[in-house]
């Protein structure tokens, strides 16, 4: 493997710093109190796209069912909350060897049995006598029926009338059991290495059948595929409850160097595109000790395929609601790559049990929204899974995983996110705006679309209503609002005066023309 060499460039970072491109609020005495701030003429990133992932219930919705349709059109059209980028999740095999729980075959619903996965190779077809790369490259050794449901779900979401899905990833959590260090698709013990290093062209064999068969299989197009998922994490113990892998940086950036052969050479038969996602970070908290999202950053830099890369995916667990975890990264980011790196937010949830349909998970979702495209300068935004089944918050949607005609139940966490959603497009422009001299919990992410409406998501978490005042220059607005009584409802459709009152405890977008 070919590599490069890089300097690598410590940085002292002083905790006091501003960042002139990522302004999420501000104040100054040149404006009144509770001022709605819009400078178009300052552009930042462009809008790639808002999604969810299938993770773990996708593979329980019936084919051809009630169900299919509805979450299908809740999901990703109009007429629901118009998500454009669809996370599909390539199992490492959890469920085939059982590796949680004792549980009957299609007993999905309870936790944390729903966490494994099937996988389309045929365990029972490995050939010890043959090396694992030539079992994996082996196109009869795999059943795609086996996953069957998730994969015409997918298919079902991209081409429905209506449908507005724009871009396709693939993700793993882990490689498949038969290829890991520890049998398991997590490891024997904490910060366990669990893909050995003469597997990487074995699980690269896997990936690829699968992109293969999406692509040639199921006639759709992929964008990325994603081989790693939070690779600095434990993955590994007794209190493992899912699919995860540990890297150390070297061991990531070489498994790279080997996957990144792969995909060219499956673009080059196939005439496609399709792109390395890395590397799903999970943080980008660079003050803790276990972070370490610059080590693995720094490895991948040294081998040749860094050239191509230019978009760095992470989470937004460590510190959700951090604007200085945020900006140290893109401060630290930027120092060391210049503008090669941009981000993408591919996957958070609200980690509290309880079933949380109300507010208050909703105003904390369109906070880290708003920190995240604001501070960290995110490009897209998507969600953990897109359904719960059970009594907890990682979905946007509540639905009974597996039935035919299940109720899909809207959170207002769904409504808030299609205040983004429905009204942001790819394409569409972040510009400054601010709340200027705000009160506690009133802020603003503000958009520019290339017909020139501007597109303000006002956020008021606090208890008492809030009068914003509003800039000059507009002449139409249209609001939409997001509470505790109302549903992404339209409230208000125009001219634009001089103030608009936001509620209490509620999400708002405004377009001003």
């Amino acid at each position: 493997m070919k590599k490069r060499t890089f300097i690598f460039i410590s940085i002292v970072l002083c905790l006091s710093f501003s960042l002139s491109v990522f302004i999420a609020c501000g104040s100054s005495s040149e404006y009144p109190d509770n001022f709605l701030v819009i400078d178009e003429s300052k552009e930042y990133q462009s809008v790639t796209g808002f999604g969810a992932s299938a993770a773990w219930w996708a593979q329980t919705v019936p084919q051809g069912s009630q169900s299919a349709t509805s979450l299908a059109t809740s999901l990703y059209t109009d007429e629901g909350i118009g998500l454009s980028i669809y996370r599909y999740n390539i199992g490492g095999g959890s469920w085939d060897y059982d590796a949680y729980n004792d549980h009957g075959a299609g007993d999905f619903v309870v936790f944390p049995e729903y966490r494994n996965t099937q996988s389309a190779f045929i365990a029972e077809n490995y050939d010890e006598s043959k090396s694992a790369n030539e079992n994996f490259a082996n196109p009869a050794n795999y059943d795609f029926s086996r996953d069957a449901n998730a994969l015409e779900f997918m298919k079902l979401c991209a081409a429905q009338e209506g449908s507005t899905v724009e871009r396709i990833i693939l993700f793993a959590n882990s490689p498949h059991y038969l290829l890991t260090a520890s049998g398991k698709t997590n490891g024997e013990e904490k910060y366990q290495s669990n893909l050995p290093e003469e597997n990487y062209e074995a699980y690269c064999e896997y990936l690829i059948k699968y992109l293969d068969y999406v692509v040639n299989g199921l006639g759709l197009t992929v964008e990325s595929v994603s081989a790693i998922n939070e690779p600095q994490h434990a993955w590994g113990g007794d209190d493992s409850s899912q699919e995860g892998c540990h890297y150390e940086p070297e061991e990531l950036a070489a498994f790279y160097d080997v996957f990144s052969r792969y995909l060219k050479e499956f673009n080059t038969a196939n005439g496609t595109n399709v792109k390395m996602d890395v590397f799903e970070s999970g943080n980008y908290d660079v003050y803790k000790s276990k972070g370490r999202v610059m080590e693995y950053i720094y490895a991948m830099s040294k081998y040749d395929y860094f050239e191509d890369i230019d978009t760095i995916s992470v989470h937004s667990y460590g510190s959700p609601t951090s604007v200085e975890a945020r900006e140290s990264f893109v401060y630290m980011l930027n120092n060391l790559y210049g503008d090669k790196l941009s981000v993408e937010m591919s996957e958070i949830c609200y980690m509290e049990a309880g079933l949380d349909e109300g507010m208050t998970s909703a105003l904390w979702l369109s906070e880290v929204m708003n920190k995240d495209f604001c501070n960290l300068g995110a490009k897209s935004w998507s969600w953990w899974m897109a359904t719960s089944c059970d009594d907890y918050n990682d979905g946007i949607v509540s639905w009974m995983w597996g039935s035919e005609n299940g109720e899909v139940v809207p959170t207002k966490r769904y409504w808030v996110m299609g205040n983004y959603s429905k009204f942001v497009d790819t394409g569409d422009k972040r510009i400054e705006g601010y709340v200027a001299n705000a009160e506690k919990g009133i802020f603003a992410t503000v958009f520019k679309k290339a017909d020139g409406r501007i597109i303000v998501v006002l956020t008021n978490t606090g208890e008492e209503k809030v009068a914003i005042n509003l800039p000059e220059g507009y002449t139409s607005l249209s609001a939409w609002e997001t509470s505790d009584n109302k549903d992404l409802e339209k409230v208000y459709d125009g001219i634009c005066g001089k103030t608009y009152e936001a509620p209490a405890g509620s999400v708002t977008t405004l377009v001003l023309s």
